[in-house]
C-alpha cells in the first residue's frame, strides 16, 4: 500500500501545483466572478494566496479519499499537511521579505511549491506511518476543512484590516 499511496501523493503534488498555479488567474480571467472568488485569489495579498494551495488540496483529498484504501486517519493526515503548508507559506514570506525588505515573485513561487511539497509529505508520513486513528478525530478533522474554507470565503469579502490580507500592490483589501 505505501508504494500506490506515495503514487497517489505525487499526483496529488503534481495535481495541486497546476491546479494551483491556474487558480492564479482565473479570477481575473472570468471576468472577477464573485463565485470564483470565493476559492481563487481575489488580489495580491499573502492570504489570498493561501487559497493556491488550500483549495486544490481539498480537491484533490476529496478525490483520492475515492481511489485509495481507506484509512482510519485519511483527513486528520490531510489536515496536519495542508495546515503544515499554509503555515509554511506565511512564515517564508513574512521571513524573506523581513530580511530583503521587498517582494520577490520567485520566492513567492518558490514557497507555493515548498509549501505544497510540504503539505504532501507530512500527509503521507501520517498516513504511512499511523496505526490507526478516530472517528472522533477524523469527524473533527473534516470540520476544520469546512471551517477553513467558510473563514476563506468571509475573508474574501470582509477581511480584517491587517497586513497578511493587504494587497501590497494596491494597498487594498479583499475584493
Amino acid at each position: 500500500m505505501s508504494k500506490k499511496l506515495f503514487r497517489y501523493e505525487v499526483v496529488g503534488f503534481i495535481f495541486v501545483s497546476i491546479t494551483g498555479t491556474l487558480s492564479h488567474f482565473l479570477f481575473e480571467w472570468l471576468g472577477s466572478s464573485r463565485f470564483i472568488a470565493l476559492f481563487c485569489p481575489v488580489n495580491e495579498s499573502v492570504w489570498e494566496h493561501l487559497k493556491l494551495l488550500f483549495f486544490p488540496y481539498l480537491i484533490w483529498t476529496v478525490l483520492e479519499y475515492f481511489l485509495i484504501d481507506k484509512r482510519s486517519n485519511y483527513f486528520h493526515s490531510k489536515i496536519k499537511g495542508v495546515l503544515s503548508g499554509l503555515i509554511f507559506i506565511v512564515a517564508f514570506f513574512y521571513t524573506y521579505s523581513g530580511i530583503t525588505g521587498s517582494v520577490n515573485t520567485f520566492m513567492d513561487i518558490l514557497s507555493f511549491f515548498i509549501g505544497t511539497a510540504i503539505a504532501f509529505i507530512i500527509s503521507y508520513e501520517f498516513m504511512r506511518n499511523s496505526k490507526f486513528g478516530s472517528r472522533i478525530c477524523e469527524n473533527i478533522s473534516i470540520l476544520v476543512f469546512i471551517a477553513i474554507s467558510a473563514i476563506f470565503f468571509v475573508f474574501t469579502f470582509s477581511p480584517p484590516l491587517i497586513p497578511l490580507f493587504e494587497d501590497p500592490q494596491k494597498f487594498t483589501f479583499g475584493i
